[in-house]
């Protein structure tokens, strides 16, 4: 029961210090309280406190510094983000990372009052939805919905055009002769739902980085909405920003 309790207690912890960060009160750079406020507030050791933070470090949420305490992390720093037109694959540049992805599905879908409104089509205009995992180095670093103007791709039979390897992107130049010129892009953070935490491998709760993106073409015609949910405890592969 004791060990319950303290694993109680450090969820509890863990859970106001991303709720805090995820509503703005403590932004990045910032500190936190001291261990030993949130031991006095929990009634708990600062043991118990200490292993909550050391837990959120470890995703890479905090950092530590001796002598000057706990600070808020840049999520977006941790988050492998391909939000450039070369895409995914392309933005990962250590030699060492292997980049690929799982197609969960490819359906059609008509249009709802969101798709009509950032795809500037008619409500309940079919719409391309294409749902992949991505990973590095098989390590899952985002799940991503993108939704595309069926019209514009229809002769595109994406079942059998390998999105396991090969790139969104590259298939919408070459198969369908589209130029993407540019994106336009709001980010947050949000807490990881069941689904997203098994695919994270992290816990449900944890801070995700939430990203809509519209991409257009050369005659600034929306082409793809896409959601990505980005993971913000991958490591290992070096990520390059791209200018347009």
């Amino acid at each position: 029961m004791e060990k319950f309790n303290t694993e109680s207690k450090t969820k509890q912890i863990k859970e106001e210090i991303v709720d805090d960060i995820l509503s703005g009160v403590f932004l990045p750079g910032e500190s936190i309280p001291s261990q030993s406020d949130y031991a006095k507030k929990y009634g708990v050791s600062r043991l118990t406190v200490r292993k909550a933070i050391d837990d959120l470090v470890a995703k890479g949420i905090l950092w530590t510094e001796q002598g000057k305490g706990t600070f808020v992390q840049e999520l977006a720093t941790n988050a492998y983000s391909y939000r450039r037109l070369s895409g995914f694959s392309s933005n990962v540049v250590s030699g060492k990372a292997h980049t690929h992805s799982k197609v969960i599905s490819i359906q059609q879908i008509p249009a709802d009052i969101r798709l009509s409104r950032h795809l500037q089509i008619e409500l309940g205009a079919p719409v391309v939805l294409i749902e992949r995992l991505r990973y590095i180095n098989q390590v899952c670093a985002c799940f991503q919905r993108s939704f595309l103007v069926q019209q514009r791709v229809a002769h595109i039979d994406f079942q059998k055009e390998h999105l396991e390897e090969h790139s969104l992107y590259a298939v919408l130049r070459d198969k369908a002769g589209i130029t993407l010129s540019y994106v336009d892009e709001k980010f947050r953070a949000i807490r990881a739902s069941s689904q997203l935490a098994e695919y994270f491998k992290v816990s449900e709760g944890d801070p995700v980085l939430y990203v809509l993106r519209v991409t257009y073409d050369g005659d600034s015609r929306p082409i793809e909405y896409c959601e990505d949910y980005e993971s913000s405890d991958v490591k290992g592969a070096w990520v390059k920003s791209i200018s347009f």
